[in-house]
C-alpha cells in the first residue's frame, strides 16, 4: 500500500498534524460541525484569539451573501469588472510595444484587490489608494502575526503576543477601515429614509442589510468583516492568476488556443458585437476553465481539509481520532498522483476539456444522441469545471465549506486571462524555466519577483 493511502503525523509549526488520505475523506466531510469543526481548525491555525481574524456570528451570513448575492450577479457584475481592469492596466501596465520584463505579481495582486473592491466595497474606494494597501496589506499582517507568535509556547503567548508589532498593525488597520467606510455608510443610512431611494447594488450594502438593526451604524464591525473579505479573496485568487500566466509563459501554445475561444466568445468572433456584456459569457470560456484548472493542480495549495476533531472519531481502517486532533489532506500529493490523473507530472491544458467533452458524449450516447432536457446538457462535465470540488479535487475546500466565493474568483481570473491573451503575447526569458514558486512552511505562492516578458498584439 502507497504510503499516500495511509494516515500519518506530521510536525508543523503549529503542533502535531494527522494527514488523512483521499480513501478516508468521504468517511469525514458529512460529519457535523460538533463533530468536526473546520471553524476551530482555521481560526486555531491563524491564532485568532489573538489576531481576531474571524467573522464569529456573522460567517454564515458573509458566506450566504458570497454564495448567493454575488454570484448570482456575476454576470451584471462583469462589464463594470472589465472598465475596472482596463483603469488599472492603463495606469500601472508597461506600454510593452516590443518584449518587455515586468514583475507580474504585484501587478496581478493590485488588480485583484481592485476588481474585488469595485465589487465589494463599491467604485468609491476600490480607487482609493489607502484602501487598496489597507486590504492587501491586512491578510499578509494577520499571517505573519500568527507565524511568529506560533513560536512561542501556549503559555506564552497571551504576553509574546505584546512584543510583536504586527498585532499593533492589525487594530490600526481596521480603525483605517473604518475611517473610510463610515462616511459612505452613513450617508446610506441617511438616504434611505428618503422616499424612491435606490440602494446600490454591492456588497457594502448586501451586508448592510442582514445585519440586525442595532449593528447597522456598528462601522468597526462592518470594516473588519470587509478586510475579512479581502483577505480570504485578495491573495488566493491573485496567486491562481499568477500562477496561469507563469502556465502561459511557459507553454506559448495555449496562447492563441485560448485567444481563439475569447475572441469568439467574447469578441464574436470579431463581428462587433460585445460578448464581454452578454450573460453567462465567462461561463462559455471553456478551454480557458480547463488551462486554469490544470495550473491550480500542478500549483495550487500544499495541503486543504483543515479540520479539528471535537468529538472522536473511528474510521473503517481502525484509526482512532481523539478530540483535539488536527487534520489535513495532502492535495499536492494526490494532484500528482497518475491514479487520479494520468500523466501527473505533465502540464496539459486542455485536460479537463476534453474530459468535459467525453462526459458530453457519453451522456448524449446514453441519451439516443440527445440530452433529456435543457437542464441536463447544462450540468454534463460539470465535475471538471475548474470550480468543482471533490476528495481528489480540494483546492477549494470540501462539503459544506467549500470556498462560497469560487465562482466570483473563477471570474475574475477568466476576465484578467482573456483581457491578457487578447492584447499581449507572453513568454519567459531566454533560457529560462517557469518562475519557481516561494515557500514558507506548508504555503506555496508564486514567485513575486519573477520577471517575464510582454508584448502588445499588433493585430
Amino acid at each position: 500500500m502507497s504510503s499516500m493511502d495511509k494516515v500519518y503525523q506530521i510536525e508543523a509549526t503549529e503542533g502535531p498534524r494527522i494527514i488523512i488520505p483521499v480513501k478516508l475523506i468521504a468517511e469525514l466531510k458529512g460529519l457535523p460541525e460538533e463533530t468536526l469543526s473546520a471553524y476551530e481548525a482555521v481560526s486555531e491555525a491563524l491564532l485568532s484569539q489573538y489576531t481576531h481574524f474571524s467573522a464569529g456570528t456573522h460567517n454564515e451570513t458573509l458566506s450566504k451573501l458570497l454564495r448567493i448575492n454575488l454570484t448570482q450577479r456575476l454576470s451584471r457584475l462583469t462589464p463594470k469588472l472589465k472598465q475596472e481592469l482596463e483603469f488599472i492596466t492603463a495606469q500601472e501596465f508597461p506600454e510593452c510595444d516590443e518584449w518587455t520584463p515586468f514583475k507580474a505579481q504585484p501587478f496581478l495582486v493590485r488588480t485583484v484587490a481592485r476588481l474585488s473592491g469595485c465589487s465589494f466595497a463599491g467604485s468609491t474606494l476600490s480607487r482609493n489608494e489607502e484602501w487598496m494597501d489597507t486590504s492587501v496589506n491586512y491578510a499578509t499582517t494577520v499571517f505573519i502575526a500568527a507565524i511568529k507568535l506560533q513560536f512561542f509556547p501556549k503559555w506564552m503567548r497571551p504576553v509574546a503576543q505584546y512584543f510583536i508589532p504586527d498585532f499593533y498593525a492589525i487594530p490600526r488597520m481596521v480603525a483605517k477601515a473604518e475611517a473610510m467606510l463610515t462616511p459612505i455608510i452613513e450617508e446610506r443610512l441617511r438616504d434611505s429614509e428618503a422616499p424612491g431611494y435606490e440602494k446600490p447594488d454591492d456588497f457594502i450594502q448586501w451586508l448592510l442589510d442582514a445585519l440586525p438593526e442595532k449593528q447597522k451604524r456598528s462601522f468597526g464591525l462592518q470594516a473588519h468583516l470587509q478586510l475579512i473579505l479581502a483577505a480570504a479573496s485578495i491573495h488566493t485568487t491573485s496567486n491562481l492568476v499568477t500562477d496561469c500566466v507563469y502556465d502561459l509563459a511557459t507553454h506559448q501554445d495555449m496562447q492563441e488556443v485560448l485567444r481563439q475561444e475569447a475572441a469568439e466568445v467574447l469578441e464574436e468572433g470579431g463581428s462587433g458585437r460585445d460578448g464581454w456584456h452578454g450573460k453567462d459569457s465567462l461561463a462559455r470560456l471553456k478551454k480557458m476553465d480547463s488551462f486554469m484548472r490544470e495550473s491550480q493542480r500542478l500549483h495550487g495549495n500544499v495541503t486543504s481539509f483543515i479540520r479539528k476533531v471535537m468529538k472522536p472519531i473511528d474510521l473503517s481502517d481502525g484509526t482512532h481520532l481523539p478530540a483535539g486532533t488536527s487534520l489535513l489532506a495532502p492535495l499536492a500529493g494526490v494532484s500528482r498522483d497518475d491514479r487520479f490523473y494520468p500523466g501527473a507530472e505533465t502540464f496539459d491544458g486542455l485536460r479537463f476539456w476534453r474530459l468535459q467533452q467525453q462526459q458530453q458524449q457519453q451522456q448524449n450516447n446514453g441519451n439516443g444522441g440527445e440530452a433529456k432536457n435543457a437542464s441536463t446538457n447544462a450540468n454534463v462535465g460539470n465535475r471538471w469545471q475548474f470550480t468543482s470540488i471533490g476528495d481528489a479535487n480540494m483546492n477549494f475546500g470540501l462539503g459544506r465549506h467549500a470556498c462560497p466565493g469560487r465562482f466570483f474568483a473563477a471570474a475574475e481570473i477568466k476576465l484578467i486571462l482573456a483581457y491578457l491573451v487578447l492584447h499581449y503575447d507572453v513568454r519567459l526569458r531566454e533560457g529560462e524555466g517557469r518562475p519557481a514558486p516561494a515557500m514558507f512552511m506548508m504555503t506555496k505562492s508564486p514567485s513575486p519577483d519573477a520577471e517575464i516578458l510582454f508584448r502588445r498584439r499588433r493585430s
